[in-house]
C-alpha cells in the first residue's frame, strides 16, 4: 500500500500543469469578419467588420461575467492599451462605428491593440467598479494593421 501511495506521489510531482492560453482569433462567417479575445473569467471582446452585408458599419461587442446590463442601458467603458485610453459608449455589450468620429476611435484602438508590445491590455467600467485584463498574444495577427486591419471593407 505504501509503494502504491509513494507511486502517486511521484507521478503528482513530476505531472506538468499547463496553463491555457488566451490568444485572439479571427474568423469569417456570413460576410461579417471578426476578432475576439476572452479571458479566464469568460469575458470577451469582439472587433467586427460587416463587410459583405448591406449596411457595413463596423464594431465592437464588450461582454463581462460581471456585469449584466439592463435592456436599452448605455455604458461607458474605458479601454487602456499602453497607458492611452480609449472609451466607448456601449449600448448595452455593443459599440456600432456610426460617423466619422466612431469610425477613427475604433480604428485608433485596432491599431493600438495591433501595434502594443505588452502582454495584456484591460478593460475598465467606471460606474461598476470592475476593470477586465485581456491577453495580447495574437492580437496583431487577427486584427491586421493598415489596408489588412479588420475594418478593410467597412465604412463609417
Amino acid at each position: 500500500m505504501r509503494g502504491i501511495i509513494a507511486a502517486c506521489v511521484l507521478l503528482l510531482a513530476h505531472a506538468h500543469a499547463t496553463a491555457v492560453d488566451f490568444r485572439w482569433t479571427r474568423g469569417f462567417a456570413q460576410g461579417t469578419s471578426e476578432a475576439t479575445i476572452r479571458n479566464a473569467a469568460d469575458s470577451s471582446v469582439n472587433i467586427y467588420c460587416p463587410s459583405g452585408q448591406l449596411e457595413p458599419v463596423p464594431g465592437m461587442f464588450i461582454e463581462s461575467a460581471r456585469i449584466k446590463p439592463k435592456p436599452g442601458e448605455q455604458i461607458v467603458v474605458q479601454i487602456i492599451v499602453d497607458g492611452k485610453n480609449h472609451p466607448f459608449y456601449l449600448q448595452e455589450t455593443q459599440f456600432h462605428a456610426h460617423g466619422r468620429m466612431n469610425y477613427m476611435s475604433l480604428g485608433g484602438l485596432v491599431n493600438a491593440l495591433a501595434a502594443s508590445k505588452n502582454r495584456s491590455f484591460t478593460v475598465e467600467f467606471p460606474k461598476y467598479g470592475v476593470a477586465e485584463r485581456f491577453s495580447l498574444m495574437d492580437a496583431r495577427r487577427a486584427l491586421g494593421s493598415d489596408r489588412s486591419s479588420i475594418l478593410s471593407g467597412c465604412s463609417s
